[in-house]
């Protein structure tokens, strides 16, 4: 890609190179079109001043005199023939005839008396009767006039250089920096793309910190975010295998040694058996239950969802209302405290957050009830926005308050699958948020979701 970049970049200087090379020419050509446009102006009235001085079918030499000394301020030598090829008058006679200072002062702008170059000659009239004609060629200048003439021609050539070296230069370093900000995170992105085709999930994209993003930067967003993905996914197939492996390892034993004291007698009464082969199975179901929990949990992160803005009070009082029913006729009170705020978060799994942690405070909550706050901002941390769901349960051994969070962990009062608090804290990983946990044995527990 930066050897693409690269010719492209040098295709768009050539392009320049050549249209200053174009706009030149085209300059320098107008250019000289006017100087020329401008001689033949001044042979125009020169040709009428000529024709002025032919007056009842004759030449006034005086008046023909004044128009060729005209006609040498203008720099054009001239000469005047009539219809039977006789010369009447050149400028170089009238250039003899001129006064000393007259003549210093002509010869301090032009090259006198002869021009140079080939004559052209143009027919003059009088009435429609052609009278004569009028020979003229350029006379060489001297003084400032040529010098400014050829200036604007040298200063033309020079604007263009410039501005070729400006735009080609331009051209160039865009095209470093192009490679560098364009191609460099492609390339990178490439060969991370690569580690991950051989197997190896633990390499990322480059980071992308800045608030407005380009499409390379929602690209290498979205590389980060698949290489995560697959991580998790890694993990999560490492993880399942090994925590089936453990857990069913423990009921299937049991029940195989039940079996095995049915058929070898130890056992008597087979009803003993049943119950015991009934309550593994059992606890088997309840870990199929608790391994889609946490697929369908893990299956959530890889469906990323979109961030929308949302009224928190509104989506908290939904999820609240819909539990109130069963907390409340467990005996509990549930509470709701917070402003009424704006904020941008991914629904679908803040709904799971919540859900589990409700869930999880009803279940070790006797007496006193539920509390749910939230607020923008954090007075220490400054996030955006934090959500606190605080019962007065049972509360969590300081020994168990490290391992609350890991998979199928379950504290001695549990019952459950050990699967709601690693959701959450694994869900708030994902939407960008943190999970703290503060709690005193017979005093109750306050979760508190940042974000």
């Amino acid at each position: 890609m930066r050897t693409k970049l690269f010719l492209a970049f040098i295709f768009i200087i050539l392009l320049a190179l050549l249209s200053n090379i174009v706009f030149e020419k085209l300059i320098i050509e107008d250019f000289n079109d006017f100087i020329r446009g401008t001689e033949e102006d001044h042979i125009y009235w020169i040709m009428a001043t000529v024709e002025g001085s032919f007056k009842n079918g004759q030449w006034d030499r005086q008046l023909l005199g004044e128009a060729l000394h005209w006609s040498m301020m203008l720099g054009i030598e001239a000469y005047v023939e009539d219809i039977s090829k006789t010369r009447i008058l050149s400028s170089t006679e009238v250039h003899d005839e001129m006064s000393p200072n007259m003549m210093k002062r002509m010869h301090s702008l032009l090259r006198l008396p002869s021009g140079t170059g080939a004559f052209s000659w143009y027919p003059l009239y009088v009435e429609g009767e052609e009278i004569g004609k009028l020979y003229v060629r350029p006379i060489d200048k001297l003084g400032l006039l040529p010098l400014r003439e050829e200036m604007f021609r040298k200063r033309g050539r020079e604007f263009l250089l410039i501005s070729f070296l400006i735009a080609g230069g331009g051209a160039l370093v865009l095209s470093v920096l192009f490679t560098m900000f364009l191609s460099n995170p492609i390339r990178r992105l490439t060969v991370s793309a690569e580690k991950i085709a051989e197997g190896d999930f633990s390499v990322a994209g480059p980071r992308v910190h800045k608030k407005i993003k380009d499409e390379i930067d929602r690209l290498t967003e979205t590389f980060n975010y698949m290489a995560e993905a697959l991580r998790r996914e890694d993990a999560l197939r490492k993880h399942l295998t090994a925590n089936i492996a453990h857990e069913l390892r423990t009921p299937l034993t049991v029940i195989k040694g039940n079996l095995e004291a049915i058929e070898d007698g130890i056992i008597s009464d087979p009803n003993i058996a049943i119950k015991n082969i009934t309550l593994e199975i059992e606890r088997l179901i309840s870990l199929v239950e608790g391994i889609e929990d946490i697929t369908s949990a893990e299956a959530s992160f890889f469906k990323r969802g979109n961030l929308e803005e949302i009224s928190l009070k509104e989506f908290i009082e939904t999820i609240a209302e819909g539990m109130r029913k069963i907390v409340e006729g467990k005996g509990l009170h549930l509470k709701l405290d917070g402003p009424a705020i704006k904020v941008e978060t991914y629904p679908d799994k803040l709904h799971i957050i919540l859900k589990n942690l409700l869930t999880n405070a009803y279940k070790f909550t006797h007496a006193g009830g539920i509390t749910i706050a939230w607020g923008k901002g954090h007075p220490e941390s400054g996030g955006s926005f934090f959500v606190t769901v605080e019962d007065t349960g049972i509360g969590i051994d300081d020994a168990e308050r490290s391992k609350i969070f890991d998979r199928f962990y379950k504290g001695a009062d549990s019952g459950g699958k050990g699967l709601g608090l690693a959701i959450v804290k694994e869900l708030a990983q994902v939407i960008g948020g943190t999970v703290e946990v503060e709690s005193a044995l017979k005093r109750g527990t306050r979760f508190t979701i940042r974000f």
